[in-house]
């Protein structure tokens, strides 16, 4: 059955910014996960057929999103043809317990399965909720409403407001953000969210692309992550990845496949906002 093969549909930067935080969520995500696992990597496409698509004005529009991927999670039912469930996640995230387990919530009449209602970087869609709400009007058709600067901030305010009859709200392990206080083995995702503090930028990614004079697309201030352990834990499983064969280079397109220049929000005097201050422990 096709609900047996785990779907994960990753939010990524389009020019192989992060090609180490793809190498490292993809290896440990199949390290640790029983059945078959397939990924869709959702970036920015000069393609019209791609449904990650965006050619101002037309396709998807970027100008508001906080990274070159924030409101591709809205158009994952729909690529999916309303049919079915996915996982979402963001890319800076590290797998490190069965994501079967998750796969196989019972959604019931639930539209997502999320931590919370304001934070769906791990996400687990019921695409056909999500269709039945767009044919009822209640959601935008995503095919047209991707042209939209607003459409990430709409559904995030649909999201927090219908949470009670609309989500699921998984374990918190799930979506773990940079350790909190937890040991590393009670962690299902490790989501290094603080975009200041991810571990693959400052040391990996900023050296590697500015070796062909790239940038990052973040460009706020670099600061160093309170957690050592979690910080060891990255470097281990991105020289196991290399290893095992899942090479940063396999995931850092040549020139003549990257998407080339996109507007997004500056990062500029950026503070993490997910409620815990990784520098302060709080």
């Amino acid at each position: 059955m096709t609900d047996d093969i785990i779907k994960v549909y990753v939010g990524c930067s389009p020019n192989g910014e992060d090609a180490e935080s793809l190498a490292v969520l993809e290896y440990s995500a199949r390290k640790v996960t029983t059945g078959p696992v397939e990924f869709h990597w959702m970036k920015l496409s000069r393609d019209p057929n791609n449904p990650w698509y965006s050619n101002p004005p037309e396709g998807w529009n970027t100008i508001k999103w906080a990274t070159p991927f924030s409101g591709f999670r809205w158009g994952i039912p729909w690529a999916c043809g309303y049919k079915g469930k996915a996982l979402y996640m963001d890319s800076d995230m590290i797998v490190l317990q069965d994501l079967r387990e998750l796969w196989n919530l019972d959604l019931g009449d639930k539209l997502v399965a999320a931590k919370k209602p304001d934070r769906l970087c791990v996400a687990l869609w019921n695409c056909e909720k999500f269709g039945e709400l767009v044919q009822k009007g209640i959601l935008p058709d995503i095919s047209q409403g991707r042209t939209s600067p607003d459409l990430h901030a709409f559904m995030q305010h649909f999201i927090v407001h219908s949470a009670p009859t609309l989500m699921y709200q998984f374990d918190r392990k799930w979506n773990n953000f940079d350790g909190e206080h937890d040991p590393i083995e009670n962690i299902g995702i490790l989501h290094y969210t603080d975009m200041s503090t991810q571990m693959h930028t400052q040391k990996y990614a900023i050296p590697r692309l500015a070796k062909d004079g790239r940038k990052h697309w973040f460009d706020g201030e670099l600061r160093q992550h309170r957690r050592q352990d979690v910080v060891e834990l990255f470097d281990r499983l991105l020289a196991e990845a290399e290893e095992a064969g899942y090479k940063v280079a396999n995931y850092d397109p040549p020139p003549e496949q990257r998407y080339g220049d996109y507007r997004k929000q500056s990062q500029k005097g950026y503070r993490a906002n997910n409620g815990f201050d990784v520098t302060q422990g709080q």
